[in-house]
């Protein structure tokens, strides 16, 4: 029995050794770990953690007040933004509408013999009636165009832009600032687009670079 008890300490006494080594070490933590917790739980609160609280509390979130301050609108200056002039528009001259707007739907051609869009407006009247602009502006063009026969082109001050087509003479050159109601020309036959019809004003009013229909300015032009 005496040597298998040394038999048994020489080959496996190291490990039983050992393992009741580490045993003890981990139920003496594990007692050392409770001993603190109950310590801490039987801890009174002192005055300092108390105070530490109040300063909490008195903590105010100034984060709402930012955003306010952020969304507010920014304070003027006393200057207001430049706005458009709006002008008052009359009529280049008076007579009948024979030839109507159409930028979308086309309209027949009687000097063409065919159907086609119609960016302005046709007024008959003789030929050499005076012309006159419909409002304030400078000159941009003034001369022949291969298809609109003499032509005066005007950008107001609105930024709308008149072009006069099928004119006799020209009366104005480009460059020339022109007051409403002053003559720009007089009514000819020399638009080749529309040389086979009676004489006419062929009138056209651009916006933003797109024709617009131009007929309320001739309401009372009849």
């Amino acid at each position: 029995m005496k040597n298998k008890l040394l038999h048994f300490f020489k080959t496996k006494g190291y490990y039983t050794v050992l393992a009741a080594a580490v045993l003890t070490v981990g139920v003496i933590g594990l007692l050392s770990y409770r001993a603190s917790q109950k310590e801490l739980a039987e801890t009174p609160i002192t005055e300092e953690s108390k105070d530490v609280e109040k300063v909490e509390e008195n903590v105010t979130d100034d984060r709402k007040e930012t955003e306010s301050d952020d969304k507010k609108e920014p304070v003027s200056d006393g200057q207001s933004a430049p706005s458009v002039e709006k002008l008052e528009y009359t009529a280049p001259l008076k007579g009948e509408i024979i030839g109507h707007y159409s930028p979308d739907q086309p309209v027949y051609s009687y000097t063409l013999k065919d159907w086609r869009v119609h960016n302005g407006i046709d007024i008959a009247a003789k030929a050499g009636t005076e012309v006159s602009n419909v409002a304030e502006g400078m000159v941009e063009r003034a001369g022949v165009d291969d298809l609109l026969g003499n032509l005066v082109v005007i950008r107001h001050t609105d930024g709308k832009i008149s072009r006069y087509a099928s004119l006799d003479k020209i009366t104005v050159s480009e460059g020339q600032v022109v007051e409403k109601g002053a003559s720009i020309g007089t009514v000819g036959t020399s638009m080749l687009l529309e040389c086979g019809e009676a004489a006419h004003l062929h009138y056209e009013l651009w916006s933003e670079e797109k024709p617009s229909d131009p007929t309320f300015l001739f309401e009372s032009a009849k």
